[in-house]
């Protein structure tokens, strides 16, 4: 009897273990990150006897966390890379709808700029016309510095997002670093495996992996290490490491992500981070956020100085006599940020190339001393040139470089960002509609006697176009009375020579009107009188004269505010392949395509990540038909068990009846 009465207890124990354990399932169905559980039950060992081995009954051997590891790991990386894309998509979009918005981008400002100037060539004397391009010029402008302070306002809620995800890390580390502890006690206590802390802390990996991407190593005593970035231990066992935030060493304003290291100096990590929020905040930065920067300040610097080099090459009538345009819109100059622990005292100067602002890229540059000598490398393809004899200007991609003859230590770096105040520190330089330089400096006729025209042939020279002319030059031909251009028929050419010493021959042009009866265009570049060029044509005969002088009384000229207007369609980035607009709607065409790839990919990994949720749900997630099969189950095995103790009672008290007879 007393082997019936311990058999069904075992059993009645065992079905009160199943009973329990498919109540704990039901009762967690929607708690996130629980992993059903299983009793395993096994047979007791047999009693041997002379007539075989008889059964004892039952035990149970563990409760199993059903969970399949592979699937666990790829529900992290799917929820990291998730995360990732859902936060690239957001920002890229924010980015992407600022650009290409009609009434908060660029492409409307441009525009209205240059029709304004092109009303000014339709009516050089209008006042109106004049103010109104100053207002359009005022308006292109805040409209460069009001994208510029959107995406200033980006960086600075990336930079606050950066702190509270470390932050966040950081609580994460420390909850799964006390769980490793728990475990590894509860294991040792019992020596099974503590299946609701094991889900706790797996749920936690996951919640850190959305924020970046990680890697675990499980040890032999039930905890885990978990890795982050380039292999930087975040949790190992019970102890959690710290992330941090500290200013760039080049750029104070932007956020590096560091790793603590007792009595170390931190490490920075910014670019070892992947996965997450995190590593799609690091993303948006370098892809997205820096680029489009540079390439605002880029345009406007294009804008700044193209617009400039033309406006100085016409004149102005503000004041008493006419005088040659000045700077027209205001622009910063390319950043030179020294490293911190630089161990000189002198620094590298960078300003724009006139000449070759065309081909000005969007990349920032790193200048080096290394072993006494120079060199400059490109940030955005790692291409690197010596500079060679420091002492002369080093030109590249639009810039001039000058570097310190002494003062500079070997190590010494320099972070150089051309275009990235580009855009903030446009500005219009002039204030009133007279100081336009809407007029051609220079006029061109024939030279005529007490007011008639003396020529006997029918050549013509007609307005000249002016390259390079300076003020001094301005005051240098005012000076000689206008250059007179002599027809000499024996060499074929013009002689060209001073009003006020018309003796003197200051240089010829050869000029054949048999072959260039047409019209041609005859270059002069005479020394202190500046550089321009005439069209000349038709046959003169010799000795007829023209001349070109300076244009003193133009108010109503409109030859440079005609080139000034054509800008608008002139090649002016990308080495001469793009105008304004152009270039302008690459931009925007870059940010959406990036924003394109950033949304599929979201959608995508979306996809994944309910196919790995799903994947993982039909291993370790609990599905209540089952448990309540199960339950029913249970519940009539605990039912039997306990008729057989009520039936061996029963033997029991009859064996006790018998006897007491």
């Amino acid at each position: 009897m007393v082997d019936i009465f311990q058999t069904s207890i075992s059993g009645l124990l065992a079905s009160q273990r199943q009973l329990a354990t498919t109540s704990h399932n039901i009762t967690n169905v929607n708690t996130e990150g629980y992993s059903r559980q299983r009793v395993e039950q096994v047979a007791r060992p047999p009693m041997g006897t002379g007539a075989g081995f008889v059964g004892t009954g039952t035990q149970t051997s563990t409760v199993t966390r059903m969970v399949d590891q592979s699937r666990e790991l790829a529900l992290r990386q799917a929820t990291s890379d998730a995360a990732r894309q859902n936060l690239l998509a957001e920002y890229n979009g924010r980015v992407d709808n600022l650009l290409a918005d009609e009434a908060a981008g660029l492409s409307g400002p441009l525009q209205d700029f240059f029709s304004a100037t092109d009303d000014v060539a339709n009516d050089p004397t209008s006042t109106s016309a004049r103010q109104a391009m100053l207002s359009a010029a005022d308006s292109l402008v805040s409209r460069f510095q009001l994208i510029d302070d959107r995406l200033r306002a980006l960086d600075e809620e990336s930079n606050a997002q950066i702190n509270s995800t470390v932050s966040e890390i950081n609580g994460l580390a420390d909850s799964i670093a006390s769980l490793n502890q728990e475990i590894v006690l509860a294991r040792g206590r019992t020596g099974q495996q503590p299946n609701d802390l094991l889900d706790q802390r797996d749920n936690l990996v996951r919640e850190l992996s959305e924020k970046v991407a990680t890697r675990t190593v499980e040890q032999g005593d039930g905890s885990i290490n978990v890795f982050i970035g380039n292999g930087q231990g975040l949790v190992q066992g019970s102890q959690a490491s710290t992330l941090g935030t500290q200013p760039n060493a080049d750029d104070p304003s932007r956020l590096d992500i560091t790793f603590e290291r007792s009595g170390k100096e931190p490490i920075g990590i910014s670019g070892q981070i992947n996965g997450g929020t995190l590593g799609g905040l690091m993303d948006f930065r370098r892809q997205v956020l820096d680029p489009t920067r540079n390439d605002l300040g880029r345009l406007a610097v294009t804008v700044g100085e193209t617009f400039n080099q033309q406006h100085r090459l016409g004149v102005q009538f503000d004041g008493d006599a006419a005088a040659l345009g000045g700077d027209f819109f205001r622009f910063s100059s390319p950043q030179v940020i020294p490293r911190q622990g630089n161990d000189g005292d002198a620094g590298v100067q960078v300003s724009f190339d006139p000449e070759s602002i065309d081909r000005l890229t969007s990349s920032d540059y790193r200048a080096t001393l290394d072993d006494g000598n120079w060199r400059v490398t490109r940030l955005s393809d790692g291409e690197s040139w010596p500079v060679g004899d420091p002492s002369e200007p080093f030109t590249r991609d639009g810039l001039v470089f000058s570097f310190p003859d002494s003062g500079a230590s070997d190590g010494d770096s320099f972070l150089i960002r051309p275009t990235a105040d580009g855009a903030s520190g446009m500005a219009v330089e002039i204030r009133r509609p007279g100081q336009i330089a809407a007029a051609n400096p220079l006029v061109a006729g024939e030279f005529t006697e007490g007011g008639q025209a003396i020529n006997t042939g029918n050549g013509v020279i007609e307005r000249p176009s002016v390259e390079q002319l300076s003020g001094e030059e301005l005051d240098a031909l005012r000076d000689t009375g206008g250059l007179i251009f002599t027809f000499n028929a024996d060499t074929p050419g013009y002689d060209i020579s001073a009003a006020n010493n018309p003796g003197d021959v200051l240089g010829t042009l050869a000029y054949d009107p048999a072959d260039d009866s047409a019209g041609t265009t005859l270059d002069v570049s005479l020394d202190g009188l500046g550089i321009f060029a005439v069209q000349a044509s038709g046959t003169p005969a010799d000795g007829d004269r023209f001349v070109v002088e300076v244009n003193e009384a133009g108010v109503g000229d409109n030859a440079n505010a005609l080139n000034l207007a054509r800008l608008a369609d002139q090649g002016s980035l990308n080495g001469g392949r793009a105008s304004y607009q152009d270039f302008y709607s690459s931009v925007v065409g870059k940010v959406g395509t990036e924003t394109q790839r950033a949304q599929t990919n979201a959608e995508a990994q979306k996809r994944i990540l309910d196919q790995a949720e799903a994947d993982r749900e039909a291993v370790s997630g609990v599905n209540l038909e089952e448990e309540a099969i199960n339950m029913l189950k249970f519940q009539q095995a605990f039912q039997a068990n306990a008729q057989v103790i009520t039936v061996a009672n029963s033997l029991f008290q009859t064996i006790l009846g018998a006897v007491q007879r």
